[in-house]
């Protein structure tokens, strides 16, 4: 039995990652297509556009045998933290073959390359890197800098996101000393950042294209989302995956940065005595920066466009914010060099499965080094204290989201102890 084991946001899911998993399949001869996907809150420093519930059905409508929800620390974390927190959940279930993600270069070969050039880092790139970010370029910029000072070859690779996503899970996978095997799809069709919908039936439109889609409909009318007004998406998505999302944007609407705003400012304003150097990303400049920036705040995405600077992205900012506001402080694992960091991960959480992965279920449950949780009111007898507590912060985290949903639509908050996993015949 051949598993296969793919990192995702699915926000939301589209046909370009059907076509991921689908490919994966047909080429490696994966029996199972195992997802680890991130929860309510996304890499970027951002509320999903629909719950992680939501989202888990889409994936296995689109193809995925059984998800299980990266936690919140590695979830809402840059892209190194983002993806070694992610292979270390896959490495701990002891299950997977290979890992598949998407990339715009397709060349494997020269992704592990990459790889390898950066788990070793040499003293001379190092020192190119401190030099660029002493000349106040962003850490991104400066990384680029120096890898094409080292060898050019590398540096179109990280001017495209899955690229360095795909670079970060090859580094984390020879940091684990993994036996799972990377294995790239090259992605078709729009840019990741690309935000216009393309009408071509093989080229598959960004997520990004998708949600800006979602959100412009929510602000030429904010009442009840009407069947006809999703019509854009349907071409873009799988038509199971899109029946879930106009479902669920029937009866809330796509959520977004801005409605988090009063619950930030008010988090904010509670600790700007203290401030916030002790959250995850936020140093002790950029806390003094928030602090005096406070009395202007009007939202959080115009508070991110006030902090931006040359050598801070918005992206950033945006994550710093949302650690304040889901009170993640910077553990002492992340303050560790990459080569000597071991990242915890307590548990994997179940958060659906289709009837026909028996199987997988079955491997999991018997090979994993790390308890599988699938009932929320069981965790607690099959953790340790200290894993229990992790779980605790993912359970605020989702709290967090559902009241934001619950403000906007007026409904009854989920309660996570009383969700069972997703189950698709």
């Amino acid at each position: 039995m051949k598993i296969a084991a793919i990192i995702a946001e699915y926000n939301p899911f589209h046909k370009g990652h059907s076509y991921q998993i689908s490919e994966t399949r047909k080429n490696t001869g994966a029996d199972y297509v195992l997802v680890i996907m991130s929860g309510d809150f996304v890499q970027r420093g951002a509320p999903a556009i629909c719950n992680k519930y939501v989202r888990t059905k889409m994936a296995l409508l689109g193809g995925a045998d059984a998800v299980i929800e990266l936690p919140s620390l590695y979830a809402v974390s840059s892209a190194e933290f983002f993806a070694q927190g992610a292979v270390t959940l896959i490495d701990s279930l002891q299950t997977a073959d290979l890992l598949s993600f998407g990339s715009e270069c397709g060349d494997l070969p020269l992704i592990t390359e990459a790889a390898s050039f950066l788990f070793n880092e040499d003293s001379a790139f190092q020192s190119a890197l401190f030099s660029f970010l002493k000349k106040g370029v962003s850490f991104p910029e400066a990384r680029v800098k120096a890898l094409s000072a080292s060898d050019k070859k590398y540096s179109k690779l990280l001017a495209s996101p899955n690229n360095i996503l795909g670079i970060e899970y090859c580094k984390a996978l020879l940091a684990a000393q993994s036996p799972i095997q990377p294995y790239t799809v090259k992605r078709k069709g729009s840019d990741y950042h690309d935000f216009t919908l393309t009408a071509r039936e093989d080229h598959f439109s960004s997520a990004s294209a998708i949600r800006k889609a979602s959100y412009d409909i929510l602000s030429k009318d904010e009442s009840d989302v009407k069947d006809s007004d999703l019509e854009t998406c349907k071409s873009h998505m799988p038509s199971d995956c899109f029946a879930a999302f106009q479902a669920e944007m029937q009866s809330a609407s796509p959520m977004k940065e801005d409605d988090f705003s009063l619950p930030l400012h008010y988090k904010l304003l509670s600790e700007a005595k203290s401030g916030f150097s002790e959250y995850l990303d936020c140093t002790p400049d950029l806390s003094d920066k928030i602090c005096s920036h406070l009395p202007s705040y009007k939202g959080f995405t115009d508070f991110c466009e006030q902090l931006k600077s040359k050598d801070v992205t918005y992206t950033r900012i945006s994550r710093v914010l949302l650690h304040i506001l889901l009170n993640t402080k910077t553990p002492d694992t992340y303050l560790k060099p990459f080569a000597q960091r071991e990242l915890y991960v307590p548990y994997a959480r179940l958060l659906g499965f289709r009837e026909s992965a028996s199987a997988l279920l079955k491997k999991m449950k018997h090979n994993s080094r790390i308890p599988l949780i699938t009932k929320l009111a069981d965790a607690e007898r099959l953790l340790s204290k200290e894993g229990y507590a992790f779980l605790q912060q993912d359970i605020f985290c989702s709290s967090i989201y559902e009241a934001a949903v619950c403000a906007k639509k007026r409904g009854t908050v989920l309660n996570e102890f009383r969700q069972s996993p997703i189950i698709i015949p």
